[in-house]
């Protein structure tokens, strides 16, 4: 999975991208370029995981989530190509939002206004998406001109769908599609179709005020408040000073990003996890919320999916709690599950297949 750090100049970017991944990339007031991108690849923090690896012994093999972050994009310049493809390659978008006065860096719009900095990225997203689909229909009405093809026909009547949506102003992910869809849109990458969060960067005096800008997700779409620079430095301190310092900071009941941003990211993008486990190895797997166990499969292996027989199935903390396998069929809460079963978060699958 990979989430891409994007934003306007100036909003901490790099910051949070320090915060998820303990790297040490130079912070600066004063530069900016969408020409240099940082990179690194994070385990997803899971205590099951842990748990279910100490039972057997073996190490956990976790998730990983890419992390992006694509440097700042000025107000309007959102076709730059770099900007385009940076954020093209991500699987969900997090939007770095300026919540936070700093007199020696003036913002480009002269004022601090979170809902509007929002409003204007995802303006600027939609009509990334509409130039690319208005091209696609000149093509596609070209093409259809020299020659019928049913393909071609069904193809520009979505486009033509989608070009009414975005003319509109609305994001793409707030269009239902069907599945057959969905996959016939993929190439594309539409901008405006992936998950996108919100992270409104704010120092102790803005932070009670962007609170009322919060909100879960809908529509793939979420936003959420963090003190960036109060947050790296409370990190550094022991509990009972940082308890002292968050009262003083009027941060009480702060919900620290480092620590909730993969759940906040994984809700959003609407995905779970599942484990294999076993003496040889103890691994999570991402799958998306509402997968079947047929799916599931084909993320362990192709050969996996096309032999698929069963899938031997139990919760995470009742195999735990009955002290293994045996244990947990003894008392029935080991089940056989067939392909159309849908995968729950935490769940323990073996898969049964022929080779």
């Amino acid at each position: 999975m990979i989430l891409t750090i994007f934003g306007y100049p100036k909003t901490g970017k790099t910051l949070l991208f320090n915060l998820l991944t303990d790297k040490k990339e130079e912070l600066s007031k004063f530069s900016a370029s969408i020409n240099e991108f940082h990179k690194a690849i994070v385990n997803v923090p899971d205590k099951r995981l842990e748990k279910l690896a100490e039972f057997f012994s073996t190490p956990p093999v976790y998730a990983k989530i890419e992390y992006l972050d694509a440097g700042a994009v000025s107000f309007g310049d959102s076709k730059s190509s770099t900007f385009i493809d940076l954020i093209r390659r991500a699987d969900g978008l997090v939007h770095m939002v300026r919540g936070f006065e700093d007199e020696e860096i003036l913002h480009p719009k002269g004022s601090i206004d979170p809902l509007r900095d929002i409003r204007s990225m995802e303006e600027e997203l939609i009509t990334t998406d509409f130039l690319t689909v208005e091209k696609r229909i000149e093509r596609v009405e070209s093409d259809l001109r020299k020659i019928k093809q049913k393909e071609l026909v069904k193809e520009l009547e979505l486009l033509k769908k989608i070009n009414s949506h975005l003319e509109e102003g609305s994001p793409l992910r707030t269009m239902p599609f069907s599945d057959n869809e969905l996959l016939s849109i993929k190439g594309f990458k539409f901008l405006s179709l992936k998950p996108i969060m919100n992270i409104i960067n704010c120092d102790e005096n803005s932070y009670s005020e962007n609170l009322k800008l919060v909100s879960p997700p809908t529509d793939n779409s979420a936003t959420f408040v963090f003190a960036g620079k109060i947050e790296m430095e409370l990190l550094e301190l022991e509990e009972d000073e940082r308890q002292v310092f968050e009262e003083e900071y009027g941060l009480k009941d702060y919900q620290y990003m480092r620590e909730t941003f993969i759940t906040h990211s994984y809700d959003l993008m609407n995905l779970i996890s599942f484990f294999t486990v076993g003496s040889d190895e103890t691994k999570a797997w991402t799958v998306n919320k509402g997968d079947n166990a047929y799916e599931a499969s084909g993320k362990i292996h192709s050969d996996i999916q096309q032999g698929f027989i069963r899938g031997e199935t139990i919760n995470w903390e009742d195999f735990l709690t009955s002290g293994g396998f045996p244990q947990a069929k003894e008392k029935g809460l080991l089940r056989l599950e067939g392909k159309v079963y849908l995968v729950q978060d935490g769940d323990i699958i073996h898969f049964r297949f022929n080779k």
